[in-house]
């Protein structure tokens, strides 16, 4: 004999907004966002070529005084702090989906890569970090003779 387990949902009275937006985004919010424990990872890409490393941060809507970025023993590490702005007067908030406090990263590069001459620029939400390769691994251009 299969068992059959009924469950009925009630509307709950809250606000309509609420109800709506769960409908509409649902878990799409999360296949975005990540799960929980990923919420205050930043999203990263990571490049290569002979010269060196690039990553890019995405980090929209923040100073560059808000950002800091350390490279310690082969690990580059992403901070940044995202102040909470809301205003409470006046406003009934049905929605928060942006993510406040601090955000960081933390990437071990490989071996290959310097620890000097790293370039970090921040334009338009996004942090660019260029690392280049130790001198000795990058491929060294030999030329040949004729005899």
């Amino acid at each position: 004999m299969q068992k059959t387990t009924t469950t009925n949902r009630l509307p709950q009275l809250r606000d309509p907004f609420d109800n709506l937006f769960g409908r509409l985004f649902g878990d799409a919010l999360q296949d975005f966002y990540g799960t929980p424990e990923q919420a205050h990872a930043l999203r990263t890409n990571i490049a290569e070529n002979d010269q060196g490393y690039e990553l890019s941060f995405e980090l929209p809507g923040l100073d560059e005084k808000a950002i800091d970025v350390q490279m310690h023993d082969h690990t580059l590490t992403v901070t940044a702090e995202r102040t909470d702005d809301r205003q409470t007067e006046g406003k009934r908030w049905h929605r928060v989906e942006h993510r406040y406090g601090q955000l960081s990263r933390s990437i071990v590069l490989p071996k290959d890569a310097a620890q000097s001459g790293i370039e970090a620029v921040y334009k338009h939400g996004v942090l660019t970090i260029t690392v280049p390769k130790a001198p000795e691994a990058r491929p060294n251009k030999i030329s040949v003779r004729s005899n």
